[in-house]
Parts: C-alpha cells; structure tokens; sequence
C-alpha cells in the first residue's frame, strides 16, 4: 500500500475512495508495517485472518498454522488456567489461548513488536456504533441495512469468479443468497439433509433458489458422519473441534473434495441482526421513551414475538429490572464448581459496556460469540471462506439499530426481514421457527455415548479434577427423555479434552527441532 504496508487478504474501502494505508478499509487482512526497529501487524475488525504470537529465541515467532510451526516450538505445557475457564465461559474468545505463552492477535488489534517488547493496542470495538443510536422508522431502516449489505457482497465477490453458497433455507443465508443474486454472482448453492423432519430444510432452500435463479445440491446428512470422540485432524491453539459441527465439515469435504469455489455462508445472521429472545428491548425502551407509548408497544412486540402475554413480558421486565445486568453466562454443569474460575477472562470490549443499554449489551455479546465459531480450522484449511453478514459497515449499522427495532410488529430481525421482503419468497422472510440439527445431534450422541464416557471419565480433564465425575455417570447411564438437551453440555466439555489430548499427541509437546539438535 502506498504507506508501506504489505497486506495479505482482502480490503475494501470505507469511504469509497482508494485505500492508502490498513485504516482506510475494511475487510479480512492482515497488514505488515516493518521499519528499522519494528514490525507492526494489525489485523481487521471481525473478519480479520487469525494469527498467533509468542516468544522465539530473542524475538517472536507468528503463524496462523500452528502445525507448520509446532516442531520448532516445542512449547510443552498448557494454560490450565484458561483450560478451566473455557469450561466454564464457553465461546468466550480472548487474546490467551490454552497454550502457555500463545497468544493471538484479536480482530480489530494491532500489535507491535520491538525487539524483545511488545504491545497490543486495540483498534475497533463495537460501542462507537452502539453509543448512536439510529431512531428512524424499521422502513428506513431497511432500507439503509439493504443498500449497506448488497454494497458490501458486491466487494466480497469483486475478485471471486465461482462461489458456492451454504443454503439452509433459513432467514440468514437466503439474504446472502440474495444478495449474490443481485450482484449477479456466479453462484451456486447446497443444503444438508438429515434424515429427521427438523433438519430438512429443503423446500425452503428450493423456494430460495429458484427465486434467485442459482443451482441447488441438496447433500444427505447422517449421524454416522458425525464424530464425538476421535482427535480433531487440525493442531489448533486453543478448543475449536466443535465435534457436531465437524460432522458438516466433513460432509462438506466429502462432497467437495477439490474446489476453487469461494464458500459463502449466512453465519452470524442471528446475531448481528439481534436475534434477542429476553426482555432487554422492554428495558431499553424504558429507559429512552420513559413510561410512554413506545415503550409499552415494545413490550406487546417483545410478548408476540415469545408467544407470551403482555402480563408475563411485564412481569419478566420487573425481575429483570429487579436482579440488575448479568455478565457472560457461568456453566458448571458436570464440572466441579470451585475448580474453574469465578469471573469471566479480560477482553479489550468489556470496556464501555457499563454505559450501554441492557439490549445493547446483549447484542455485542452476541457477536463475540460468533467470532469464536468463526474461526473453524477444519471449514478455512486451504479454502477461501467469507462470511458477508459480518462485513464491518453492516455490523456497525446493525449496532446502531435500538433493541426493540429488531422485535418491531412481534417477529424478530425485523429489520431484516423488512429489508430483504422483496427480493426472497415470502415463506422464507416471514416463517417464525426454523429447521435444527436435534434429531441429528441426538442420534450421534446415542451411538457415542459409551465411547464418550471412555473420553471423559478417563480424560485428561477428570485427571485435573476438573470434571464432576459421579455427575457424569449418572447421566450417560440414563436414557434421554423428551426435551433433555444436557448433552450438549457433555459434547462441549468432549471438545475441550479431545483438544487436549491432540495437543498431547503433537510435537508440540516434545522438544523443539532447535533442541533436538543437541
């Protein structure tokens, strides 16, 4: 670039004019300043290419593939500490990972190194959008979010001649799906199928495609595909095996072995566009109109969009009012409480979120959370990955727009529902439910569940004393009843020990190739 800055990804402009310096765009990059004395690396907001970080020698060693670096690192001890509290705060991302002395570069971050020194500096947070509030009418809105949306697609697909389109039939990827079609894209679609009726989407995903005039693979899914217990085949820093979410992946390798194809997807939908089944918008519409009648007509939104009375939406704002603000959600379950960590790990957003309304608060945490399921190493290896929705102008438009905008007229993402009505079959933009993987997931547990047991009982985790073992007997021994989703909790905890152990089985747990030498 013309400041001296060698970037390596994509960059878009936020103003429309040329991009001089990493500043003046937006995208998914990395930009390298070196001088004399230091080297500069900052990486962009939200859709930023990870990078790792730690000391080598008499400097610094980054990479984003841990496993071209492993053998020279030797590292050789985890970060229980942090171990412990991704247990207990899962999908809560910082800049520590559950390698000693590894660290990575959040989005949004620059960091310096000089030397033997270095500092991080943090960029771009999400409360600058969240502090203006956007108070037009949800028909304004819309259609601001259209134009900055369809903008930004324009950009990602500027330079990519076949892309394929992740299409579940759901509301997020049917905008994508959307907006490639205006675009006039060269794309083409599939969607996953699971034998149970919750996870076959495909009259909707049909409805889409024909709409917007794209070829449809419809892909069988199974529970065989999917795998509980064995090592993730990707070295990460940190837990990111995702074991029901690798069964997709694989489904997706399987079906596209070798492919040039850019891979869109709708992740990210429900939580930029403030999919918010609380009370917050009641709370926060309070404390802007007063006792007024905007407020009480976000409470009759808020009710009709949970299926509740305005009496229970009332009487759920009081208690809500009542306990006061919650942090980042605390889970112990078949953990032993007082061996993970009371209070949630530092992150560069927690500052500012004091002064934001209640919904607001939801709404950026909600979008940390995603970035962690982002980050996928299986889904990105040796593929070229977008997730559009994240763009950053559309994310900070969303953030502007207030709470109980997104629940207007009792349907959530109303905002985006308004802005994308025209342009997707109306059975896609105003269905209230959507299809799910519990029948799928279900399945894959049961035929695992022994060979879980093996995985956890006799873990790494257990060994640490971590994990509430009587607790976990109890329940693997019992059969589900209708509505008992407590595996999940069991599946997550299973990531984070198969993650040990592949770390375990890796060079990095030897001595480095420096050491070897002698």
């Amino acid at each position: 670039m013309e400041s001296g800055a060698l970037l390596l990804g994509d960059i878009y402009s936020l103003s429309g004019a040329t991009c001089h310096a990493p500043g003046d765009g937006w995208g998914s990059y990395l930009a390298f300043t070196v001088d004399d004395a230091s080297v500069e690396i900052a990486r962009a907001a939200l859709t930023g290419m990870p990078i790792y970080w730690t000391r080598f020698e008499d400097g610094f060693l980054l990479w984003n593939d841990l496993e071209l670096v492993a053998p020279m690192l030797g590292i050789g001890s985890f970060d229980w500490q942090f171990i412990a509290g991704t247990l207990a705060y899962a999908n809560l991302r910082t800049e520590r990972t559950g390698l000693e002395g590894v660290s990575e570069l959040l989005p949004g971050s620059c960091a310096k190194f000089l030397a033997e020194e270095s500092a991080v500096q943090t960029l771009w947070t999400p409360w600058k959008a969240v502090s203006q509030p956007d108070l037009r009418p949800v028909a304004e809105l819309a259609l601001d979010l259209e134009r900055r949306f369809l903008g930004c697609l324009r950009g990602w697909c500027g330079n990519r001649s076949d892309i394929l389109l992740e299409l579940s039939g759901g509301l997020d990827s049917s905008i994508v799906a959307a907006g490639l079609s205006s675009a006039q894209a060269n794309f083409s679609a599939v969607t996953f199928v699971s034998s149970g009726a919750d996870g076959d989407e495909r009259p909707y995903a049909r409805a889409v495609a024909a709409h917007c005039g794209a070829e449809l693979l419809e892909m069988p899914h199974a529970d065989t595909g999917i795998d509980l217990v064995s090592l993730p085949p990707v070295l990460h820093a940190r837990p990111s095996a995702y074991g029901v979410l690798g069964g997709i992946d694989d489904a997706f390798e399987s079906a596209f072995p070798v492919s040039d194809a850019a891979i869109f997807g709708g992740i990210g939908g429900d939580n930029i566009f403030d999919f918010d089944t609380s009370v917050a918008p009641i709370l926060d519409a309070f404390r802007h109109f007063g006792p007024r009648r905007p407020a009480f007509e976000t409470m009759r939104d808020v009710a009709r969009a949970g299926d509740a009375t305005v009496w229970q939406a009332a009487r759920l704002a009081y208690r809500a009012v009542r306990d006061g603000p919650s942090g980042w959600r605390r889970e112990t379950g078949f953990c032993v409480a007082d061996q993970v960590p009371a209070s949630p790990p530092a992150h560069p957003w927690d500052a500012g979120e004091e002064d934001a309304p209640r919904g607001k608060r939801n709404h950026v945490r909600a979008l940390r959370r995603i970035l962690d399921f982002v980050d996928r190493p299986r889904r990105w290896r040796d593929r070229d990955v977008v997730a559009p929705l994240l763009s950053q102008p559309v994310v900070e438009f969303c953030l502007t727009v207030p709470s109980w905008a997104w629940v207007r007229g009792g349907r959530d993402r109303a905002v985006a529902r308004a802005a994308f009505a025209s342009r997707l079959p109306p059975e896609v933009v105003w269905r209230r439910g959507k299809g799910r993987l519990d029948s799928l997931c279900t399945a894959s547990y049961l035929r695992q569940r022994g060979a879980l047991a093996d995985l956890l009982l006799g873990g790494r985790l257990a060994e640490r004393g971590l994990l509430d073992k009587p607790a976990i007997e109890t329940y693997l021994a019992h059969d589900l009843v209708e509505g008992d989703f407590a595996y999940f909790r069991l599946l997550e905890i299973a990531d984070v020990e198969r993650w040990v152990r592949s770390v375990e089985a890796s060079p990095l747990m030897g001595p480095s190739s420096r050491q070897r030498r002698y």
